[in-house]
């Protein structure tokens, strides 16, 4: 039996006195750990939709990230085609002018005979030729630096990309962190709730 005296104008005691289970202060405290266990279940579901919005976050920035790194890899890819194509043109070019140069040659050769080809005209195609491998020679290693550059770019980007990708995990890592010490806060609230 409690220690609370019944009186007509509580309400709450019949004529046997008190007949619910539990002291009047047991009661209160249940109902407080009822209401404090319903704030936490609020608390954890709202804690629960962020952690879900905060993988949403960092998966599109992944995305988002994947994304500008492709386009400039398509870029340089872009840059590496038209050097290709400028290359290819600058062969085609050589290799024409030479052969218009051979057919000269091999004209003044055949028709040397009748005193019109001299040691002078052969040592100007020798010089000529030398002119236009050096000239090719040049062309050739302009591209080959300008190739190197475009990979070096790329390997840049890869690097850049690389570092990206991990500062973004890092975040995520340390938000998803901080999301789990509130979950295993709740849940040692929710313990000394049901304790009582």
């Amino acid at each position: 039996m409690s220690s609370a005296k019944w009186h007509p104008a509580s309400g709450q005691f019949g004529v046997f006195g008190d007949v619910q289970p539990g002291s009047p202060e047991e009661r209160a405290a249940k109902s407080q750990a009822r209401s404090g266990l319903e704030a936490l279940d609020e608390y954890e579901a709202r804690v629960e939709e962020r952690r879900g919005g905060v993988g949403e976050y960092y998966d599109e920035q992944e995305a988002l990230s994947e994304k500008d790194f492709a386009l400039r890899r398509e870029g340089v890819n872009i840059s590496q085609q038209r050097l290709d194509t400028r290359q290819a043109t600058a062969l085609d070019q050589f290799l024409g002018d030479a052969y218009s140069f051979r057919r000269s040659s091999d004209v003044q050769k055949a028709i040397g005979g009748r005193g019109l080809y001299s040691a002078e005209s052969e040592r100007e195609m020798d010089r000529q030729q030398a002119t236009m491998s050096r000239m090719m020679s040049g062309q050739q290693q302009g591209f080959d630096l300008a190739g190197q550059e475009l990979n070096n770019q790329l390997q840049g980007l890869d690097i850049a990309q690389a570092r990206g990708l991990s500062d973004l995990m890092k975040s995520r890592g340390v938000e998803m962190s901080g999301i789990e010490d509130l979950l295993y806060q709740i849940e040692t609230e929710r313990i000394s709730y049901e304790g009582v």
